[in-house]
């Protein structure tokens, strides 16, 4: 394997429908033509771009074998000695395109030490950076007032209508949240999201669902308000994590807002860089057709999924829309050539320097 250029991965690693039953059509129509038939007519709710999770593992297209195979094998190679030195070898980013036509069941994540998690299971912090976002589409973000726990508590086992006690908030492309454990939260019909996660190498993230909007399922995910079935729900553990009294309103939601950093690269390249937490940092780039760029992480390795147009990645790897990659710390520095109009989400691990100049 050539660990001196990036290594594209598997771009169709799509959840099932009877897992994400709410799936839109944004993600097939607008980032994976390539890999399905009937785009237009196909949804899809999750896209698995970046993975270590047993259940949805990346793998590198050259040679066909698991990315976390390989990160063990040739840990140095792949994430830098430094990172190996602080962190293990292991890669605990996760990313995923997500797409709804219904809103998500409104859930919540734990930490690593919640006492219902299984061996095989650990928490989830993740963010959300708004890609597309149809006109009044949104997320829901905490309540939009305040209710006391034991009073939510029996709304929920009544099944009732929580809906009038969520915080809507419109949104736009570019917008971006952080959603720690223990934020109540719900996608929004309409709105197409990147999202970043930390979840440990060989572990699946968990999560609570406590609410899902009343709603009932054939076996194969599609409604059936009738004669279907309910989805798993977790109010007993999701209710333990949340504050209802205190998540609320738009207050709370700018606690969870994140703004960019926006830095031009000459006059053919901007980034958006958006602040660094604990688990990586994300950085959007957008480059106009020919230019040029070059980035470096002298302490750790990138991820990345291309979300429109053609580039080539150190002078020879062709990349194009909706294709994710993982570049090893023995490809750096990496040099980006737009060969049209050229966007691309780059994600780096904690403690992860990126310099990034225009060539």
């Amino acid at each position: 394997m050539d660990f001196t250029q990036a290594l594209k991965l598997s771009p169709d690693l799509f959840t099932p429908l009877t897992r994400t039953p709410w799936a839109g059509f944004d993600i097939a129509r607008r980032y994976k033509r390539k890999w399905v038939d009937q785009a237009d007519k196909t949804s899809i709710g999750e896209s698995w771009e970046v993975s270590c999770d047993p259940a949805f593992p990346s793998r590198i297209l050259s040679n066909n074998s698991l990315l976390l195979d390989v990160i063990r094998a040739e840990p140095e190679r792949m994430l830098s000695p430094a990172y190996v030195q602080k962190f293990g070898p292991n890669c605990d980013i996760l990313i995923k395109l997500i797409n709804a036509a219904e809103p998500l069941s409104l859930q919540v994540h734990p930490t690593d030490d919640d006492k219902s998690l299984k061996a095989s299971e650990c928490g989830k912090p993740e963010s959300w950076l708004v890609l597309n976002a149809e006109p009044g589409a949104g997320l829901y973000l905490g309540f939009s007032k305040a209710i006391e726990r034991d009073d939510l508590a029996k709304l929920l086992y009544a099944d009732g209508d929580l809906k009038p006690y969520l915080q809507f908030v419109p949104v736009k492309e570019g917008d971006f949240f952080e959603i720690d454990p223990g934020v109540v939260h719900a996608i929004g019909p309409g709105v197409t999201l990147l999202e970043p996660q930390r979840v440990r190498t060989g572990k699946a993230g968990k999560t609570y669902r406590f609410w899902d909007w009343s709603r009932r399922y054939n076996a194969d995910g599609s409604l059936n308000m009738k004669d279907g079935k309910p989805r798993e729900l977790h109010i007993e553990e999701g209710l333990r994590l949340i504050d209802p009294t205190k998540q609320v309103g738009l207050p709370y939601v700018a606690s969870l807002r994140r703004k960019a950093l926006e830095v031009s690269l000459g006059s053919l390249a901007t980034v958006f860089s958006y602040p660094a937490n604990s688990n990586y940092q994300v950085h959007y780039f957008k480059l106009k057709a020919k230019a040029k760029i070059r980035l470096n992480a002298p302490s750790g390795f990138l991820t990345f999924v291309c979300l429109k147009g053609d580039g080539l990645m150190n002078t020879t790897l062709k990349i194009g829309t909706g294709e994710p990659g993982f570049v090893p710390y023995s490809a750096l520095p990496l040099s980006i050539e737009a060969v049209s109009d050229f966007d691309i989400a780059i994600v780096v691990p904690p403690s992860c320097d990126l310099s990034m100049i225009q060539v």
